[in-house]
């Protein structure tokens, strides 16, 4: 096998499960946006002014708090998993002699 096919395929595998993480925190954060609209709809949260910073951590209902930490650990695992993919990949280029 071709070593530059080789190299491709040790992370590979890292680059894909990151991007599968990224769609999940995206998935997470759209979910975290509707579920507070929601609530500001019912008069349960309030409605940042515009230009703000938003509404604060303790401000969200539990179901955005609970969509929004899984946001933040999907993307944390995806920047891990590209990170870790390159890693891999110059690990392997270099033991090749690449």
């Amino acid at each position: 096998m071709n070593d530059e096919i080789e190299v491709w395929l040790l992370f590979a595998p890292f680059w894909l499960l990151g991007i599968v993480a990224l769609v999940g925190s995206i998935w997470h954060m759209f979910h975290a946006w509707n579920v507070t609209r929601h609530a500001q709809a019912a008069g349960h949260v309030r409605k940042p002014a515009p230009f703000s910073r938003g509404l604060a951590w303790h401000e969200l209902t539990d179901r955005g708090r609970h969509h929004l930490r899984r946001a933040f650990i999907a993307f944390g695992a995806f920047v891990a998993l590209i990170l870790l993919g390159i890693g891999v990949g110059a690990a392997v280029g270099l033991l090749l002699g690449r």
